[in-house]
């Protein structure tokens, strides 16, 4: 079965859009517009810089606190993927940031200010969020998607699964993941991407699990692509997508951007381990700030800086946080 124009426009916009929960949303625009209005927010003109071509950037926020629609909005975030995507090079980047990066939160709620990266969606929600990656790395953020996690398992199931590589044989929550390729339900999908603490390469090792299954489930709706899948990803995202994505957006979004899904890299910001009264960090030394800032940088066309913010000052008492925190 084919899907009409209108289709296949929503499908390939929204791609551009949820790297993270597949970028395969699709089906016919008027039989979704009362999903797509719970998720997009309503704008009446179209963002100058989707219609000028210009290269866009995304911060998606993964999140386990339930249906998104039904105020559910505390809690923090396991997931941070900044995703730009440039339609003149054709290429889109995800950057992902570790959950225990940490940063200063510029916030009179933030208690203490010095916190996990994490930590910011409880204090401020996604605009806090946003906030501190673009401080962290000094680069814009067009757009933000929050993501319940739970969606990943749906949108695995519609697909048919996916196939992944995996580093090294791991038991988690009751299944054994063996080593080497192996083709995974949403359900196992998720476990998969979820554990992190047997992981010798800790957040890093899981983050690195995440993008397999994002990429994996790309390849499968390119070549198994139905009706019926893209009507199950539609209803699975109702209650837990939110965005403030104008919906004007979508249609340009498609015709300028979708070429960008033919050449997918993946990055992460490094960081190094700190402890503060038992409890571990990340901290990103200045380098490579700058370095994750550069990369994110370059591929949204703009010039690098030499960063210099809050996170490349406190570097220099990673190895004396007692007195970072007592002037907090």
């Amino acid at each position: 079965m084919k899907h009409s124009g209108k289709g296949r426009l929503l499908f390939s916009a929204l791609c551009v859009i949820f790297m993270v929960i597949t970028l395969i949303l699709t089906t016919v625009f008027y039989h979704v517009r009362s999903e797509t209005s719970k998720t997009f927010t309503r704008q009446d003109a179209v963002t100058s810089k989707v219609v000028s071509k210009k290269p866009v950037s995304i911060l998606v926020m993964g999140t386990d606190v339930g249906a998104l629609n039904r105020g559910n909005t505390g809690g923090n975030t396991d997931t941070l993927e900044l995703i730009t995507v440039n339609p003149k090079t054709k290429t889109m980047l995800l950057m992902s940031i570790p959950r225990d990066t940490m940063v200063k939160i510029e916030n009179r709620k933030a208690n203490p200010k010095y916190a996990k990266i994490n930590a910011a969606y409880s204090v401020g929600g996604p605009k806090q969020t946003v906030k501190q990656v673009k401080e962290l790395l000094d680069v814009p953020i067009d757009y933000y998607a929050v993501i319940n996690m739970g969606v990943l398992k749906k949108v695995v199931n519609s697909v048919g699964g996916v196939n992944v590589d995996n580093p090294f044989a791991f038991n988690y929550e009751g299944h054994h993941f063996p080593k080497g390729r192996q083709h995974l339900s949403g359900d196992e999908a998720l476990k998969y991407s979820r554990m992190r603490y047997d992981d010798p390469n800790n957040d890093y090792g899981r983050q690195k699990r995440q993008q397999q299954i994002i990429i994996s489930v790309i390849d499968q709706f390119k070549h198994h692509a139905s009706a019926h899948s893209a009507d199950e990803i539609v209803q699975a995202v109702g209650d837990g997508v939110k965005t403030n994505v104008p919906i004007n957006d979508i249609e340009p979004l498609y015709d300028n951007y979708h070429p960008a899904m033919a050449h997918v890299k993946t990055d992460h910001l490094q960081g190094e381990d700190a402890n503060y009264q038992n409890t571990s960090y990340q901290m990103a030394n200045p380098k490579e700030i700058r370095r994750a800032s550069k990369v994110v940088r370059e591929q949204l066309g703009l010039d690098p800086q030499a960063v210099v913010n809050n996170e490349t000052d406190m570097y220099t008492y990673k190895d004396n946080l007692d007195e970072l925190f007592s002037n907090d």
